[in-house]
C-alpha cells in the first residue's frame, strides 16, 4: 500500500532557518558591549573596533563607547576618526581624566603639539588636575619639549603642596632629561623628606649615592 505525505506538514528546513533568523533578531546590546569592552580589554583594538561601531549605529550617544571607539580607532591607524570620537566623548564628559588622557594620546599620534599641551595645562590649571600636569610633563619629554615639561612638573609640585612624592619624582626625570644633575639631586632630596619609605624614592636615591639619613631630606617646595 503506498502512502501520500502531505508538505504541509513538514516545512522545509530553509522556511524554518528563515523563521528562526526573523525570531532571532540582532544579538542583544549588552553582549555586544561585553564582547567589545573585553577586545578593548586585551588591546584587540581591530575587533573593538568592529563591536563599537556596532554598538554606536544602533544606539549613539555613549560617550564611554565613543571614547573607547576612538581610542581603538587610534591604536589601528585611523587618527582622523579616532580624533572625532574622542573630541567627542571629551565634550560630553571633560570632568573624565580617563577620556582627557585617550584624547592627548591621540593628538600625540597626530603631532598635534599645540592641542596636547592646551588640553593637558587647562586641565592642570582650571581643574586643579594633578594627574594632568604629570601627564603634560611626561609628554614634555616624550616631544622634546624641556620648557614644557618644566612648566608641568613646576605646576604638579604646586599642586601636591608637599603632599606628594610623585611630582617630585618626575621632576628628577625632566631635570635628568636636560643633564641638570644639581636641579634632579634636589628633587630627590626634598620626594626624600615626603617618602622617605618609599621603594622608589630609596632606589633612586641608591642610585645617585645618597645616604638615606634624616640631614638627606630637603623641604618640599619650588
Amino acid at each position: 500500500m503506498s502512502r501520500t505525505f502531505s508538505f504541509i506538514a513538514f516545512p522545509s528546513l530553509a522556511l524554518v532557518a528563515i523563521s528562526l533568523t526573523a525570531c532571532a533578531g540582532p544579538r542583544p546590546m549588552t553582549a555586544a558591549k561585553q564582547e567589545a569592552d573585553r577586545a578593548f580589554q586585551y588591546g584587540q583594538y581591530d575587533k573593538a573596533v568592529v563591536g563599537y561601531a556596532e554598538i554606536l549605529e544602533r544606539a549613539p550617544g555613549d560617550w564611554e563607547v565613543e571614547y573607547r571607539y576612538g581610542v581603538s580607532l587610534a591604536e589601528v591607524g585611523n587618527l582622523a576618526e579616532a580624533r572625532t570620537h574622542v573630541e567627542t566623548a571629551y565634550a560630553a564628559n571633560p570632568a573624565s581624566q580617563e577620556v582627557a588622557a585617550g584624547l592627548a594620546h591621540v593628538y600625540f599620534k597626530l603631532n598635534e603639539k599645540q592641542k596636547l599641551v592646551q588640553l593637558l595645562q587647562q586641565r592642570g590649571s582650571n581643574l586643579n588636575s594633578l594627574d594632568s600636569y604629570m601627564l603634560l610633563a611626561d609628554y614634555g619629554i616624550k616631544m622634546n619639549d624641556p620648557d614644557t615639561a618644566t612648566m608641568a612638573v613646576n605646576g604638579a609640585i604646586l599642586l601636591a603642596d608637599g603632599n606628594n612624592f610623585q611630582p617630585y619624582l618626575m621632576a628628577v626625570t625632566v631635570a635628568e632629561d636636560v643633564g641638570d644633575s644639581k636641579l634632579a639631586t634636589r628633587r630627590l632630596r626634598q620626594a626624600y623628606t615626603i617618602a622617605p619609605k618609599s621603594g622608589a624614592v630609596r632606589a633612586k636615591a641608591a642610585e645617585y649615592g645618597l645616604a638615606l639619613e634624616p640631614t638627606t631630606g630637603l623641604p618640599p617646595g619650588q
